[in-house]
């Protein structure tokens, strides 16, 4: 059976993604404090954590709003495509209508995803290095989000082609 999209699902996931964007590039501001080491991590106050767990959340709501709803439907959109066939299919499609770069950075930041939403207090330092890991990777998977956005735009699949917010 096709999976169907329109142009509404697109518009609503763009809104989606650009709240959790936004709040995501606030939390970057709020992360002076990085990168971790083992000696600040174990020092980390109340409201670092809390900003911590604001960029992960972001991140997270971001990355699942792209994955489940946005770029399925553009990639439906731009190819007039099935979009039931394996998400890994359709990012290496993506990467070949060069809406992203790369589909092993989506795979390789889903991993640090997975990573991060379960919690091992016996491994310190994994957790450590995930943290260190996304807080670095956070701009290129931003960016990763604006160009898709920009072709939304470029395609006219956008109501208002307004900027960032």
């Amino acid at each position: 059976m096709k999976a169907r999209f329109t142009l509404t699902t697109i518009r609503n996931a763009v809104s989606e993604c650009d709240r959790h964007r936004q709040k995501l590039l606030r939390s970057l501001t709020l992360l002076g404090f990085f990168p971790l080491t083992s000696d600040s991590y174990k020092k980390l106050e109340e409201e670092q954590i809390e900003h911590i767990d604001q960029m992960i959340y972001r991140f997270t709501k971001l990355q699942d709003a792209m994955g489940r709803k946005l770029l399925p439907a553009l990639y439906a959109e731009l190819e007039a495509a099935d979009v039931s066939m394996p998400f890994i299919d359709i990012l290496n499609n993506l990467e070949k209508l060069q809406v992203i770069d790369r589909a092993d950075d989506w795979q390789e930041l889903r991993i640090l995803r997975n990573e991060l939403t379960h919690e091992y207090p016996d491994q310190e330092d994994a957790v450590i290095h995930s943290l260190n890991m996304l807080q670095s990777r956070l701009g290129s998977f931003i960016a990763m989000y604006e160009k898709v956005r920009e072709v939304i735009v470029n395609k006219s699949l956008l109501e208002q082609q307004t900027p960032f917010s």
